[in-house]
């Protein structure tokens, strides 16, 4: 085990990839919102450039402004609102998710990758 007995430069080197990998994690993450924020840019979404907004508010407002603007009948509510409880914006992004699959997109999103900020799926 890492933390059970053992070598401690063994454990200490462990903690410190695993800070690294962290690290690049946290990077990439970064690094793909900046990236989703730059595309919502340039479709006319620019909430998204907006700092104090919390990234999923972003991706969500983002989403449900883009699926609106594509003129789609997807017979969903997609109203997102800054002032909207967590729970709100929870169902909101249920919604997005219909309504996505009512447009038969292609990328299979879930709900839980859309709450969790999973940048990856996102892109």
């Amino acid at each position: 085990a890492m933390f059970g007995g053992g070598n401690t430069a063994e454990g200490i080197e462990a903690l410190h990839l695993s800070a690294e990998s962290s690290q690049e994690t946290i990077s990439e993450a970064q690094r793909l919102s900046d990236e989703i924020c730059q595309m919502l840019l340039a479709a006319g979404y620019f909430r998204a450039r907006i700092p104090q907004l919390p990234p999923f508010d972003k991706m969500l407002g983002g989403l449900a402004w883009c699926i609106t603007a594509s003129n789609v009948d997807v017979d969903v509510d997609l109203h997102f609102d800054e002032e909207m409880t967590l729970g709100q914006k929870i169902k909101l992004g249920e919604n997005v998710i219909a309504a996505l699959r009512k447009m038969e997109c292609p990328c299979l999103l879930q709900p839980h990758q859309l709450q969790g900020l999973d940048f990856q799926a996102l892109f």
